[in-house]
């Protein structure tokens, strides 16, 4: 067992380039990072999440050796997806700017398998763990705000006491169908 961890943390290391002679210690990012990848998290993730936030994009999607991008303010992109591609969200690794309850109720339903994102909610980073989808977030806050951040998020509103996430994926179409 030890000679495996060993190895994985070699392995790891190599992969994020922090395992050379005379290298510096790693920084506490790339130490967070070199943590989640043992844990099963992807390289492809953490890249994803620093592309976004370097073109501004709200959304990554990587599964099949595709990556598609999107751009779009909240939940249009992921319920597009889930209603019209499904398959690009099953077993997907996913990197979004803020993740609230409503995001992850709609990744959850189309089986993605990996999230990372800049800031999560806590019932959002529950409902992760709870399917078992792999998280990794940069910030964790109570809540999602509205736009001029005076209230909770709208969306995340309407559907904080469902537990069932069929039921919340139902509420959002529904909604975003008006």
């Amino acid at each position: 067992m030890r000679h495996y961890l060993l190895t994985a943390v070699l392995l790891v290391g190599v992969l994020t380039g922090c395992v050379k002679q005379g290298k510096k210690p790693l920084d506490a990012k790339a130490q967070e990072q070199q943590e989640a990848i043992l844990r099963g998290a992807t390289l492809e993730g953490f890249q994803m999440l620093d592309m976004l936030n370097e073109q501004g994009l709200s959304l990554l999607v990587y599964n099949n050796d595709s990556l598609t991008t999107h751009a779009n303010r909240g939940v249009q992109d992921l319920l597009q997806l889930l209603s019209e591609q499904p398959e690009r969200l099953n077993g997907a690794v996913v990197a979004d700017k803020i993740i609230g309850k409503a995001a992850a109720a709609i990744m959850a339903t189309g089986g993605v398998r990996e999230v990372h994102t800049n800031i999560i909610c806590t019932p959002a980073k529950q409902l992760f763990e709870q399917q078992g989808i792999l998280v990794f977030a940069t910030e964790e806050v109570p809540m999602i705000l509205n736009r001029d951040r005076s209230s909770m998020c709208p969306i995340d509103t309407q559907i904080a006491d469902i537990e069932s996430i069929e039921e919340c994926v139902d509420i959002l179409q529904a909604r975003l169908a008006h």
